[in-house]
């Protein structure tokens, strides 16, 4: 649909509409029952939107939180990938401190990651200082199988062992890194933001994931896997205070990032009510 289309639907001006797009204003009240009436959407969809907005406010004018993107490379890193790279791992080498090997934040391993999947991952910056960040390369079936056994190791994470996402289908996302640095929980909601836009890009081309996997190597971190809604498998083989944790594809849609984007409640309830139905078909 155009701006044009839109805005003629809704009675605004086309000036309006590319407001809303940019999230330079916010749809006004007395617009509410026209979405619901024009475009069908739901009274949870509109909050949703609304929070989204909110987010993008706080990221705009709240303490100076930016994503990580070209300009924000060029500026605070002279367009050195790798040097932003190595300032992200320097940061959670510092929150988390001493980590056995096999979970370590080393160079060797994951500067070659890193660089092979560039759109895996998203970094926040308060000025020109890494305060946050995510990663979520996909891994093979077999690796999966080892992660949920509790014996993957992330010293293992090689760019031949990774999973290109090339075709439609289902994919299991491994993270080995979701850091805030003390103090800077409010970058938290930017963080959240470019998670779920990463995962409406992928919907978009009908790449779904099966699981979103992880370890936790400290209470908190345990705790941000709770409020995630995931599913705690047990200890680390390696580490038995170390927890595996994963969040099912099938629980995505009902999760934090289901109702921040309703596009991705949408597609994910739509695509794994398919599944579960093909399953039962079959037997399963």
């Amino acid at each position: 649909m155009t701006q044009e289309a839109l805005a003629e639907m809704l009675g605004v001006s086309v000036d309006a509409i590319g407001k809303y797009e940019r999230s330079v204003s916010f749809i006004r009240g007395d617009l509410e029952p026209r979405l619901s009436d024009a475009l069908g959407w739901s009274r949870e969809d509109i909050l949703a939107c609304r929070e989204d907005w909110e987010i993008r406010q706080h990221a705009r004018h709240g303490r100076g939180y930016r994503l990580l993107d070209q300009s924000v490379l060029d500026e605070a890193f002279g367009g050195s990938l790798e040097a932003a790279i190595f300032s992200g791992l320097d940061m959670a080498d510092a929150e988390f401190g001493e980590l056995p090997e096999a979970f370590a934040p080393s160079r060797a391993t994951f500067v070659p990651m890193y660089m092979a999947v560039r759109d895996h991952w998203a970094m926040v910056l308060e000025g020109d200082r890494i305060v946050a960040k995510w990663a979520l390369p996909f891994l093979l079936p077999e690796d999966e199988a080892l992660f949920r056994a509790g014996e993957y190791r992330e010293s293992d994470m090689k760019v031949d062992r990774l999973r290109r996402a090339l075709l439609p289908g289902e994919y299991f996302g491994y993270c080995p890194a979701l850091v805030v640095r003390a103090g800077h929980e409010a970058a938290s909601p930017l963080l959240l933001s470019s998670f779920v836009t990463f995962l409406e890009g992928l919907a978009r081309r009908d790449i779904y994931l099966g699981g979103i996997g992880t370890v936790s190597c400290t209470a908190a971190g345990a705790q941000v896997c709770r409020e995630l809604g995931m599913t705690y498998l047990g200890g680390h083989k390696i580490q038995a205070d170390f927890g595996v944790w994963v969040l099912e594809g099938a629980a995505i849609a009902g999760s934090v990032f289901g109702r921040r984007s309703p596009s991705l409640r949408r597609r994910y309830g739509e695509a794994f009510a398919a599944q579960d139905q093909t399953d039962t078909n079959s037997g399963k």
